[in-house]
């Protein structure tokens, strides 16, 4: 079973069209995106964006990965990426992904499109744990992850290494019984 849209209050999150790459490519090549995530390269490419919308879609059909685009509701204008990915139906569970426009950050964006998500996860797939992780240098995303009743794990010392420097990686995690009992 796989959701095509989700429309929260104040965003639609919906599958990925081709329509999309221009405003993911302003997204995914601000600065302030690269700075703060592990896996998103520093010069990322129209044709690199065009297979990653091809992936996003493979992923989906393998059932490893389910990842959408953000979009305003009121001006339909693509502001970030939500998902969940590293899906483990073996181990019950996923991590949970996410990054929003620099000019959208801090209006409470994130948090919304990942509270949709972990309803997502528990509810339809049922997993049993959803995590995310960020490096200890991005505290706003550790801060979504706790406002949606994410609770800290630990810190992977020296974990990534980013632009020739190691970087400490925050875990968090939610369990089914929690999501359901908070």
């Amino acid at each position: 079973m796989f959701a095509k849209q989700f429309l929260t209050e104040r965003l639609w999150i919906r599958e990925y069209q081709k329509r999309d790459i221009d405003g993911f490519l302003h997204v995914i090549r601000q600065p302030e995106i690269y700075a703060t995530t592990y896996g998103i390269p520093k010069d990322y490419s129209r044709l690199r964006a065009k297979w990653w919308l091809k992936t996003i879609k493979e992923n989906q059909r393998n059932n490893t990965a389910y990842e959408f685009a953000v979009i305003l509701r009121d001006t339909g204008q693509y502001i970030g990426n939500v998902g969940l990915i590293n899906v483990s139906f073996e181990h019950n569970r996923a991590d949970i992904s996410y990054y929003i426009d620099k000019d959208y950050m801090n209006q409470g964006y994130a948090t919304e499109a990942a509270k949709e998500m972990l309803q997502y996860g528990f509810q339809t797939y049922g997993f049993n744990k959803i995590q995310g992780i960020c490096m200890h240098c991005n505290p706003a995303s550790r801060r979504v992850m706790e406002k949606i009743g994410m609770k800290y794990e630990g810190t992977l010392r020296q974990d990534l290494l980013k632009d020739g420097i190691y970087c400490d990686i925050d875990v968090l995690s939610i369990l089914k019984k929690e999501y359901y009992h908070s």
